[in-house]
């Protein structure tokens, strides 16, 4: 895991492309864990602790495995696509999401 670098499209945050969409687009992002860590999970218990604006995935995002994240553009506005985790956050492992008319 050196060195610790993390990113999104293969680069960290602000050195990548914001990932954008119109208001009421569905996307679909997929994303891998290129990496030999896990990643937590977020809950998927009801009713959820988690916010409406946080991926439910249904275990741990292991090593070298992928998932999709289904996206409904229902709430315009600027977001941060990014891990839960603070210290791969500050490492570069986020993407804007921009809505765009």
């Amino acid at each position: 895991m050196k060195p610790y670098q993390w990113g999104i499209n293969g680069a960290a945050y602000g050195k990548n492309e914001p990932l954008t969409v119109k208001a009421g687009q569905r996307l679909r992002i997929n994303a891998t864990n290129m990496s030999m860590m896990s990643h937590p999970r977020t809950s998927t218990a009801t009713p959820s602790p988690c916010p409406q604006d946080c991926a439910r995935t249904p275990s741990s995002w292991l090593p070298m495995q992928s998932v999709a994240i289904d996206v409904e553009a229902d709430n315009p506005g600027d977001w941060m696509v990014h891990c839960h985790n603070a210290y791969h956050g500050e490492a570069g492992m986020m993407i804007a999401l921009e809505y765009r008319s």
